[in-house]
């Protein structure tokens, strides 16, 4: 089974990821030295030549698994 992936979405800006992979490293940093990102995706109004995303209609999702 594979890790679940971070989804950062926009509009109003949510971030969920399972806190059971990333122990708290306390002032909102969490951290697992055993993950490794593999892919990141980016769907919505995203630009990817500027990097903008003009309406904030965006879905990040960050796919890691371990080293």
């Amino acid at each position: 089974m594979s890790d679940p992936p971070i989804i950062i979405t926009g509009g109003s800006v949510s971030i969920e990821f399972d806190d059971s992979q990333f122990p708290p490293q306390g002032r909102g940093k969490f951290r697992n030295a055993n993950k490794k990102i593999k892919r990141v995706e980016i769907t919505g109004d995203y630009d990817p030549h500027s990097g903008q995303v003009h309406n904030g209609d965006v879905v990040i999702k960050i796919y890691y698994t371990d080293r």
